[in-house]
């Protein structure tokens, strides 16, 4: 059960404002986490029971062939969690901000990682858009 404060002078609810501080490019990329979340766990369990062969790829972190492996399990969670952080902060949730600042942190840190680890070092450019969107979710909830 959520509780809804209202702002007296400008009738607007908490919520709605949490809402109305997330920018359209920010709202953009939300909606894609979204519906990637939602279609991931589909297309996994499809893959995994009837053996198709997929292609996962997330921060980084690529597989390619059947589901009975590690890694495609584990990059299946990373955008399934994405997916949940951006239904909280687009549908201010009062937890959706911090989600996003805990996991967008580790996914800058598995690009990272992902970029010196492997066969030499690789320039990803993820971190041109995750860096932006940290340092505005740091001032979204510094005007919360």
């Amino acid at each position: 059960m959520e509780v809804v404060l209202e702002n007296r002078e400008t009738g607007t609810s908490k919520k709605e404002y949490r809402k109305a501080l997330v920018p359209t490019w920010i709202k953009v990329f939300g909606w894609i986490f979204i519906v990637m979340g939602a279609l991931v766990p589909f297309f996994y369990l499809t893959s995994l029971f009837f053996g198709f062969s997929a292609s996962y790829m997330m921060f980084g972190l690529e597989y390619e062939g059947p589901a009975f492996a590690l890694m495609p399990l584990s990059i299946s969670t990373i955008i399934l969690i994405n997916g949940i952080c951006a239904y909280g902060l687009l549908f201010g949730k009062e937890w959706g901000l911090n989600a996003c600042l805990v996991f967008g942190y580790i996914g800058l840190f598995i690009t990272i990682a992902t970029m010196f680890i492997g066969s030499g070092l690789v320039i990803r450019l993820e971190p041109i858009i995750q860096i932006p969107y940290l340092i505005k979710l740091h001032k979204i909830k510094a005007h919360r």
